[in-house]
């Protein structure tokens, strides 16, 4: 069997997997891989010719994927076709920090890639059950803190991004999600290794000093959003197991942490460096 190890959002994860059949280079993943270590989830991955059956009560259903959970273990199939298991090439069945996961063999050319892993891992599940959230933002390094722009897809978080690195010598970390933790040091941004379109997926963590929710404007204005707005508008970029009622109690108690400890702003703007001046001059006043 092969043996490897990856760090996310503060959990060692080990993922075990067929001899010579276990290649996680082809992706940011590898970024993400740490020394052999104590450990707090466990994949193990098997190769079969045919997934096996579907236990427990089906949660969740959509078009190509369906969850089901029977007692503490949740069983999810992706690649699912309209309401039958048919075409499903994934299998994941967790019970508590230990996952079992079966690959159909015909789906796959010779080995398990890192995007499988990544899929199999739930990084939105052991996100939340370390006072996490797994937000669609762009995420920057400015000076020694991180800010994170979030938004509805197409919207500009890219741009915005850009701006701050073109302008004000920021770091661009992650261009498509960020995890962004409870911990013992203060609200922190971690990064992950999913970098949607962008390509950057740096693995750095920052105390996260704000996040801000762009919208389109002709004219640039900014406004700090407070209690149930700035609530809200996290809570719209943030990816959460909706059957998962813990993973929803847990999350809904970390974004409301967030709301009390970190600045949240409404900028409306246009993609050029007035955008940046309104956000610089905001933080500024903190």
């Amino acid at each position: 069997m092969t043996e490897l190890f990856y760090r996310l959002a503060g959990r060692i994860i080990r993922v075990i997997g067929p001899k010579n059949r276990m290649d996680c280079n082809d992706s940011a993943l590898r970024m993400y891989a740490v020394n052999p270590s104590p450990w707090d989830i466990t994949l193990e991955f098997a190769i079969v010719p045919r997934l096996s059956n579907a236990d427990g009560e089906l949660v969740y259903s959509e078009q190509t994927k369906k969850i089901y959970v029977s007692g503490d273990t949740s069983v999810r199939y992706e690649g699912t076709v309209s309401d039958s298991l048919d075409g499903a090439y994934i299998r994941i069945a967790r019970k508590g920090n230990y996952s079992h996961v079966q690959i159909r063999e015909d789906s796959i050319r010779e080995s398990i890639t890192a995007r499988l892993v990544l899929n199999a891992m739930e990084a939105e599940h052991i996100i939340a059950t370390n006072r996490g959230i797994l937000l669609h933002a762009s995420y920057i390094r400015y000076g020694s803190k991180a800010i994170l722009f979030t938004a509805p897809s197409g919207t500009g978080k890219s741009t915005q991004a850009e701006l701050w690195c073109r302008y004000r010598g920021a770091e661009l970390i992650n261009g498509d999600r960020s995890a962004i933790m409870v911990t013992e040091r203060g609200i922190q941004a971690m990064g992950v290794p999913f970098s949607g379109s962008s390509g950057v997926c740096k693995d750095q963590t920052l105390p996260l000093a704000a996040i801000v929710y762009l919208n389109q404007n002709p004219v640039t204005e900014i406004q700090p959003l407070m209690g149930v707005n700035a609530f809200r508008r996290i809570w719209e970029g943030c990816s959460i197991n909706v059957w998962n009622r813990e993973d929803v109690t847990l999350s809904t108690d970390t974004v409301s942490a967030i709301v009390e400890n970190i600045p949240v702003f409404f900028l409306a703007c246009t993609p050029d460096e007035s955008a940046v001046v309104a956000l610089e001059n905001a933080l500024n006043m903190i």
